[in-house]
């Protein structure tokens, strides 16, 4: 760094220091030009001229730090300045030698956790947040501070036994309860996910994930199962806010529905759909002009490709297969399934229909970075976000080398499966009501013929019943569609274990591939008549192989 850009960094100090009115001021830059400040005259410095300037912030902690080479705190602010300079790889040297001076500190850590998680390095950030799991004072707060980010981070292998480690310490905080309960079931382990959530519920029934989560633990095959009395129970009582009674009475619907009990199911699910839809409304006409908006919007220039992997996008309505067939395509080493990512949605609206080739590049770029991460390269990722369908003319515009993997199912079976979950997400307020269920598919119909008619030869349509019927043979055409070999691919004979299913097919995903869920909605259409109002199908999509 030049002098000239530490007098310049002086005088932008020199300006938000008078700004805040602080006494001083002169004596303080003095001591600072001519190096005679304390390292906390430099912190302090920094800290305010980082709130205001961050490239003036670089200038003076570069100073800084060659002053006071061994200050934990000058090193985490220099990591902090560089990051929001973009200057990644400065930053993460800085943060990593400011937790090298300081294990222990909380807020470098954090900051190159966030940083790599940015980079898509969820190994890394995990080994970050196990150290400073290891070296920080533990208190309950910290404890469940670095527990939901890992979770957040979709880490739960990592998180599970920091969870059993933490639980020994507070046995009976009914959040870690939960959250244990929460990992377990995401990694399979269903009876310790049982008695986990079974053990918060005693000390705190108004915890409502916990409720849901219990239902999804086991199938229910008989009337005296345990948790269906004490599911009975939570929806007997009056004390309990809107969030939890709302859970319980979807967890009691899909319990009665293991038990074949369709019209009580029903009749639950009913008043409980009722409830919530009713404090949560969907705005039809707002999403049949957003449907109209992606029509119309002119088509973009592709971006050049980015990277060799191949994104693979699993689409469609909620509750049509996405999870099933991800997990299916993922028992192929060369296959790796991310889970639903929210990185589309999010870059959607900020891309807009003007993007030029460079955006889209770089937007291309940042995603592949969190399909990639940093364990064993594959040659394909998945995303299995079923709404993804939305932004599928963006995706291929950033992703050119983008497949897209159309899920489809009986729209009666869909419907019912969609009205009988609680996705407690704003983009799912359409889900708790019938007429509005049929809006969206038809919205959904419209869209998904727009894409196919302007790129067929990119969307493959995957019938679930189809899959569940004949899996291997729909599964070597996806393989087929995908440019892979027939006979390299994985058959269902060859199951290799499924570590991480963190949606509501958690239980049915790691069950054989069975029928059972086809024509499902007969069982309900008497006590359900709304699904008349569902067409059978969608219109029909033709799959075009690569060849």
């Amino acid at each position: 760094m030049s002098t000239a850009e530490f007098s310049d960094a002086l005088a932008r100090l020199q300006q938000v220091l008078a700004a805040t009115s602080a006494n001083g001021v002169p004596a303080l830059l003095d001591r600072l030009r001519s190096g005679a400040a304390s390292e906390q005259e430099w912190i302090g410095s920094a800290e305010q001229l980082l709130r205001a300037d961050s490239l003036a912030a670089l200038a003076l902690l570069e100073v800084a730090t060659d002053r006071f080479p061994d200050s934990s705190t000058l090193n985490y602010l220099l990591g902090n300045a560089c990051r929001l300079n973009a200057n990644h790889a400065e930053a993460e040297a800085s943060l990593r030698k400011a937790i090298a001076l300081e294990p222990s500190h909380v807020n470098a850590s954090l900051s190159l956790a966030y940083l790599l998680r940015e980079q898509g390095r969820m190994q890394a950030l995990a080994a970050v947040m196990l150290a400073l799991w290891e070296h920080e004072p533990r208190s309950l707060d910290s404890d469940k501070r670095t527990l939901a980010f890992l979770c957040e981070c979709e880490r739960f292998a990592d998180a599970d036994p920091l969870a059993k480690a933490m639980l020994a310490a507070h046995p009976d905080d009914p959040g870690l309860l939960r959250r244990a309960g929460e990992i377990a079931l995401v990694l399979g382990r269903f009876e310790d996910s049982r008695e986990a959530l079974r053990r918060a519920l005693a000390i705190d029934p108004t915890q409502a994930s916990a409720w849901l989560r219990l239902a999804h633990t086991h199938r229910f095959t008989g009337h005296d199962d345990p948790d269906l009395g004490l599911l009975r129970a939570g929806a007997a009582r009056e004390d309990l806010a809107e969030d939890a009674d709302t859970a319980i009475g979807f967890a009691l619907g899909k319990a009665l529905d293991d038990l074949g009990d369709a019209a009580e199911a029903a009749q639950v699910l009913r008043r409980t759909n009722a409830r919530w839809h009713a404090s949560h409304p969907w705005d039809s006409a707002a999403w049949q002009r957003f449907v109209d908006s992606r029509i119309g919007s002119p088509a973009l220039a592709e971006a050049a490709q980015v990277d060799d992997a191949v994104p693979v996008f699993i689409v469609g309505l909620p509750r049509s297969g996405t999870t099933l067939a991800a997990s299916l395509l993922s028992r192929d080493a060369r296959i790796r399934n991310r889970g639903e990512l929210n990185w589309i949605s999010a870059f959607a609206p900020r891309l807009g229909a003007e993007a030029t080739t460079e955006i889209l590049a770089g937007a291309g770029r940042y995603f592949m970075r969190q399909l990639r991460q940093d364990d064993t390269p594959a040659q394909f990722y998945i995303d299995k976000n079923p709404l993804n369908f939305r932004h599928l003319d963006q995706i291929v515009a950033m992703l050119p080398q983008a497949r897209i993997i159309h899920c489809r199912r009986d729209l009666r079976d869909t419907a019912l499966s969609i009205w009988s979950q609680h996705f407690a997400h704003a983009d799912m307020n359409w889900s708790y009501a019938f007429g509005d269920i049929a809006e969206f598919i038809r919205g959904y119909q419209r869209l998904m013929s727009h894409w196919q008619t302007v790129m067929p030869e990119r969307i493959f349509a995957l019938d679930y019943e189809a899959l569940v019927a004949d899996t291997d043979a729909t599964l070597a055409r996806v393989h087929q569609f995908l440019g892979l070999e027939p006979d390299a691919a994985t058959t269902t004979a060859e199951v290799k274990p499924v570590e991480i299913i963190a949606t509501a097919s958690v239980w049915q995903a790691r069950q054989t591939v069975n029928t059972k869920s086809v024509d499902r909605w007969r069982r309900y259409l008497e006590y359900v008549p709304e699904l008349e109002l569902i067409e059978k199908n969608q219109p029909a999509l033709e799959s075009k192989p690569e060849k």
